[in-house]
């Protein structure tokens, strides 16, 4: 992990999924929570050049990647966490990750991710195996986009914003390019 995560708990950003979800009136299943989480900090880690969203680990499991910690606390219930605001572009982007992936199903979200090297790598070592995240930021980095999986830039929706005429203007972040 090369900073800080942006958010302290995954709960964070869970709970912001799941409040997405019912503004949509939608029941939020919780492995599509899993799969929502697991894209959102596989995404996140690409876009922003290895920068974690939020310290979680993502386990294989049968179904799909699973953030173990979520799994056990809200088995039974929510709980009750009070959540820290959180800076705009983070908000932005958790946004942009329900409006990319927000509409599939849990079936269509976990074949997807399913079938994608990080899960297969941990996966075949064993149900239970930690995915490494920095198998997840290349992976999803160095992907081209396809029917199922869109590129690392194109989930980042852009924010609008005006101009110093009033009138509205498509702003994405500045990020330099990487040197190796």
């Amino acid at each position: 992990m090369k900073n800080k995560p942006v958010l302290n708990t995954v709960f964070e950003a869970a709970f912001r999924l799941i409040d997405h979800a019912l503004n949509d009136n939608e029941y939020l299943q919780p492995q599509k929570l899993h799969r929502l989480l697991y894209l959102a900090q596989a995404y996140y880690g690409a876009n922003y050049h290895g920068n974690m969203l939020m310290p979680a680990i993502f386990v294989a499991e049968e179904f799909g990647p699973v953030e173990p910690n979520l799994y056990a606390v809200m088995e039974e219930c929510r709980p009750d966490v009070r959540l820290k605001p959180v800076d705009p572009k983070t908000s932005h982007f958790i946004e942009s990750i329900w409006a990319q992936f927000g509409h599939h199903t849990v079936e269509h979200l976990s074949m997807t991710v399913c079938n994608h090297p990080p899960y297969t790598k941990a996966y075949k070592a064993g149900t239970g195996t930690i995915i490494p995240y920095q198998d997840l930021v290349d992976f999803y980095a160095s992907v081209r986009k396809s029917a199922t999986t869109p590129e690392a830039k194109e989930v980042v929706r852009p924010r609008v914003m005006q101009s110093h005429k009033g009138k509205p203007v498509a702003t994405t972040d500045w990020l330099p390019r990487r040197l190796k």
